[in-house]
């Protein structure tokens, strides 16, 4: 299990670039974000099959909607959900507080709690650990279900998961590069600044997808490790 061997079966593929930036342009559009997470799922499922390379070609769009519809319910069960309600917790005790005439200063450890949550969700890989459970089973309640967590933190396969998680880290940076420089150009009040600040959104969409396909790689190889139960 290394990252070199995760990069290389994206690297690979002649074509990876343009699959990936098809996948950024579909992801900005919001409603296409399930192609971009289909792409990600199908790719999974072929690496932990032994075909890693090359990436899935666009086709069959109306079944990779669907399968990403249900990786992007994964990801808002166990990230989008708790804060939700978590959110609406807030916006009751703010309501109380409003009242009462109280100060705001309770807002930071709340807002911390909510952010070491989703680093824990992160750290842990519920996410592709739930894709995994999705491609073996072809059952989406189970891949829904805590099934994700119960995997990811059983013994023998806790080490693992956080080694993957551990190594796919350094794909994440062309991710903040780009973020970065998207600010940098909204900011820069140069001519034309937008339409550049545009042109890296969508490359910075399409490294969270490239980002999305390293780890898949490497969940698919940390799988092999440690077994499927």
């Amino acid at each position: 299990m290394s990252l070199r061997a995760a990069l290389a079966n994206i690297h690979n593929d002649r074509l990876w670039w343009r699959k990936i930036l098809i996948a950024g342009a579909l992801m900005l559009t919001i409603v296409g974000y399930p192609w971009a997470a289909g792409l990600v799922v199908e790719s999974l499922d072929n690496a932990r099959k032994g075909f890693p390379t090359p990436l899935p070609p666009w086709r069959e769009w109306f079944n990779r909607y669907i399968i990403g519809l249900f990786a992007a319910l994964i990801d808002f069960i166990y990230f989008v959900l708790p804060l939700l309600a978590a959110g609406l917790l807030l916006f009751c005790i703010a309501v109380i507080f409003l009242i009462r005439g109280g100060t705001a200063g309770w807002l930071a450890p709340f807002i911390a709690v909510a952010l070491l949550y989703e680093l824990a969700m992160f750290a842990i890989g519920v996410a592709p650990v739930g894709r995994l459970v999705y491609v073996e089973e072809g059952m989406a309640e189970d891949a829904l279900s805590a099934r994700p967590l119960r995997a990811a933190l059983r013994p023998g396969a806790r080490r693992v998961y956080a080694g993957a998680r551990l190594r796919s880290l350094p794909a994440y940076a062309p991710t903040l590069l780009l973020a970065a420089a998207v600010w940098g150009a909204a900011r820069s009040g140069l001519p034309g600044a937008w339409a550049m600040a545009l042109l890296l959104i969508w490359l910075t969409a399409s490294a969270v997808v490239y980002a999305h396909l390293v780890v898949a790689q490497l969940y698919a190889m940390a799988e092999r490790i440690v077994g499927y139960d």
